[in-house]
C-alpha cells in the first residue's frame, strides 16, 4: 500500500513552527513574509529589506532559518503556492469575503479600496520613468498595447485614444500563431506597452523576450514584476493594482494609461487637437450632420478671437 507524498510545509506552517527559534530580527522578517506572501514572491532581498527596515542579509539568513536554500527557494515555493491561490474563483471568493454583504456596502468598500490604490500609486510610480515612458510613445513609430486575461478591451481602448491624438497605435492582444503577426515588423523606432501585474502568460513572455532581442524598447505596468523584469524592458511603471489574492482590479492600470495619453497628447497640442478636428469631420460626413464641437481627454483649444464689424 503506498502513501500520497506529503506536501511541504506553507510558508505560514513554517512561520508558526520556527518562531520561537528565530532572533528578533530573523522573526520580524518572517512575520512580514508571512503577512505579505504576494510581495515576498516577487521582490528582491533590497526591496524586502527596505519593507521590513532590516537588510538584505537579513532576508536571505531568515528564508534559510525557515528551512530554504535561500531566498529563491522560498519565491520558487511562494510563487507555486500562488498559481493555485490566485485562481479567478478563488481572488474572487476573497474579494467577497474582504468587501462585506450588500450593494451599498460593496460600493463603499470598493471606493475606498481603489482611492487607497491610486493614493499609493502617487508614491510608487517613478516619475523620471513615466517621464521616459511618454517620450518613448512620442517619438516612437508606432505604439503596440498588449494586455491580456481581461485587459484586451482596455489595450483596445488606450491604442484607439493615441490614435485620435495623432499617434499610431494598435493593439497585441491576440493568443497563439496569431500573435507572431502582430510582432514581426517591430523595430527599434517603435514602442510597445505591456501590462502585467503578478505573473507572466506565455505571451508576455514572449513579448517582452522578442523586443528584447530586436531592440524595441517596452513600457511595463506591472504590480510585483518590476524588478523580475527591469534588465528586459525599457520603462517599468509600478504600483499594486488590488489586495493579494482578491479579485483583479484594471482601475490603476486604466489610470496610468488615460496618464500617458494626456501627457503625450500635451507634448504638441496643435497636432493633438488638429487629428481630433479631422476625426470629428471625419464622424459629421459619417452622420451626415454637423456634431457639436468635441475635444478628446479635456484638450481644449484657445478660442480664436471674434471679427468685429
Amino acid at each position: 500500500m503506498t502513501t500520497a507524498e506529503a506536501k511541504p510545509p506553507t510558508l505560514q506552517e513554517r512561520v508558526a513552527t520556527r518562531l520561537s527559534e528565530l532572533t528578533a530580527t530573523e522573526r520580524k522578517v518572517a512575520e512580514y513574509l508571512s503577512a505579505h506572501p504576494q510581495e515576498a514572491a516577487f521582490s528582491s532581498a533590497e526591496e524586502l529589506g527596505r519593507a521590513t527596515g532590516t537588510s538584505d542579509a537579513s532576508i536571505v539568513r531568515t528564508a534559510k532559518a525557515l528551512g530554504y536554500d535561500g531566498l529563491p527557494g522560498l519565491k520558487r515555493s511562494l510563487q507555486g503556492h500562488l498559481q493555485t491561490l490566485l485562481t479567478p474563483a478563488n481572488r474572487l471568493s476573497a474579494s467577497l469575503e474582504t468587501f462585506g454583504d450588500g450593494p451599498e456596502t460593496i460600493l463603499r468598500a470598493m471606493l475606498r479600496d481603489h482611492v487607497e490604490h491610486l493614493t499609493m500609486a502617487e508614491q510608487t510610480v517613478d516619475t523620471a520613468e513615466f517621464r521616459r515612458a511618454v517620450e518613448l510613445i512620442d517619438e516612437a513609430r508606432e505604439t503596440v498595447v498588449c494586455g491580456f486575461a481581461g485587459l484586451d478591451g482596455v489595450s483596445e481602448y488606450i491604442a484607439t485614444h493615441l490614435t485620435r491624438i495623432g499617434h499610431r497605435a494598435r493593439t497585441a492582444t491576440d493568443t497563439g500563431y496569431r500573435l507572431a503577426d502582430r510582432l514581426l515588423l517591430l523595430g527599434p523606432e517603435d514602442v510597445v506597452v505591456v501590462m502585467a501585474h503578478n505573473r507572466l502568460n506565455r505571451e508576455s513572455r514572449t513579448i517582452i523576450d522578442h523586443c528584447d532581442s530586436a531592440g524595441v524598447p517596452v513600457i511595463l505596468l506591472t504590480d510585483t514584476l518590476g524588478e523580475a523584469l527591469r534588465d528586459k524592458v525599457e520603462v517599468v511603471l509600478s504600483a499594486r493594482m488590488s489586495r493579494p489574492g482578491t479579485f483583479t482590479s484594471q482601475v490603476v492600470v486604466l489610470v496610468l494609461l488615460e496618464a500617458l495619453t494626456i501627457a503625450v497628447a500635451a507634448q504638441d497640442r496643435g497636432r493633438a487637437l488638429d487629428n481630433t478636428e479631422r476625426m470629428n469631420q471625419l464622424r459629421e460626413e459619417l452622420n451626415g450632420y454637423p456634431l457639436a464641437e468635441e475635444t478628446v481627454l479635456g484638450l481644449k483649444r484657445d478660442p480664436k478671437p471674434k471679427r468685429r464689424g
